[in-house]
């Protein structure tokens, strides 16, 4: 039994020395510690080409539009074409139920027999009385009524031709045809119901040219990096050196160029400037009226696109990061930090110091606190953007 204690004893006291080496060897062997993602405030350079670029959404129309309706009102009585339809310039699109406006050509042309019936027998009384003044048989004052009489009927007779020729006009009126070849952009109508002359029944529009309409606010209008901006007319001269193109979310692929046409010089109420910029017909792809784009704008001139490899920006004193007599910024990309070699220039009252780089562009953001904390490749989170 003793014997039996004793081995009983041994094996625990092994056991014990076991768990005493492991518990020092893991306490000897720590665990990796997770890599900290550090948040740094940060300022993104303003300056150079991409500074100046913006993006707008716009929509497509034809490039040139009309809203058709009648000149006079009636009922409906036929609609011959349907939205999307394309038709050429003389089109029958609808018309009207001409009843009423034949009756009233039947009015008038009963109106100008009988102008013409009085007309007819006031100048063979005023022939007859101006035979008998010729021979002094009437007074002057009599032949004068006579005279007058002819004149007042010819007025009547003029007046009834025109009455008559307005009926027919008219009738003319209930057709209505395209004014040039197009597409039926929207349909507002339909067939018996009674409408009124200006009515819209139609948006016609020709799509052989293509227009896109977008907004500018007026922050980008003073954006516009102009020696002198007397007036948005200038803004549009000065676009011609405008990069501006459009994209279109089904065709992701493909980029479109455009150019400015019109630039509005009154804002709307939301304090934007509608723009309409051309686009080429495209006879690969069908772009329709209404479609939405994105038009994208770089504002910079070409001058600027050229120099901004040479461009200066303005960051705080706390970005500069010294390092053996060279100096040297983080630009925060894909969630971590890199080194750029930068070039340090005047520092302002507001403590904002001048720095270029090969590598620097407008859009960059770049680290202003903490700088000798990082190392390369580092990351990081934005705590704040300025």
């Amino acid at each position: 039994m003793k014997h039996f204690i004793k081995i009983l004893l041994g094996v625990a006291i092994i056991g014990g020395i076991c768990y005493g080496l492991n518990t020092l060897r893991q306490q000897k062997a720590p665990a990796p510690e997770q890599e900290v993602i550090r948040p740094v405030r940060t300022i993104r350079l303003q300056g150079g080409s991409e500074s100046f670029r913006r993006r707008y959404f716009g929509t497509v129309q034809g490039g040139r539009r009309a809203e058709l309706s009648f000149r006079v009102s009636g009922t409906l009585r036929r609609i011959y074409v349907d939205k999307g339809a394309s038709v050429k310039r003389g089109t029958l699109l609808a018309t009207l139920d001409p009843r009423d406006f034949n009756t009233s050509i039947s009015q008038a042309q009963s109106a100008l027999s009988q102008a013409q019936a009085q007309h007819k027998n006031a100048l063979a009384d005023f022939t007859r009385y101006e035979n008998l003044y010729k021979q002094r048989v009437i007074a002057k004052a009599q032949y004068d009524q006579y005279k007058t009489q002819v004149e007042v009927t010819k007025s009547a007779v003029d007046s009834a031709k025109a009455n008559l020729q307005s009926a027919r006009d008219a009738l003319r009126d209930t057709e209505l045809r395209a004014p040039f070849d197009g597409v039926i952009a929207d349909r507002m109508a339909e067939n018996y119901q009674d409408i009124t002359a200006k009515q819209t029944i139609f948006s016609l529009q020709d799509l052989s040219s293509l227009e896109i309409v977008f907004n500018i606010p007026d922050n980008d209008v003073l954006l516009v990096p102009m020696p002198e901006v007397r007036g948005l007319l200038d803004l549009r001269t000065h676009a011609e050196s405008f990069s501006i193109n459009a994209k279109f979310e089904a065709i992701p692929d493909r980029v479109f160029p455009l150019t400015i046409k019109e630039i509005a010089t009154q804002a709307t109420a939301a304090n934007t400037y509608p723009v309409t910029a051309a686009m080429p017909r495209q006879n690969d792809i069908r772009i329709l009226p209404g479609m939405a784009v994105t038009v994208e704008v770089n504002f910079a001139g070409d001058d600027i696109a050229k120099a901004d490899e040479n461009s200066s920006y303005f960051v705080p004193t706390t970005a500069i990061l010294n390092e053996g007599g060279a100096n040297y910024v983080w630009r925060f990309a894909v969630g971590q930090v890199s080194r750029v070699p930068v070039t340090v220039g005047q520092i302002r009252n507001d403590g904002m110091v001048e720095i270029e780089g090969a590598t620097l562009s407008g859009g960059d953001v770049i680290v202003t606190a903490g700088v000798y904390f990082l190392h390369e490749g580092q990351r990081v989170r934005l705590q704040e953007v300025q």
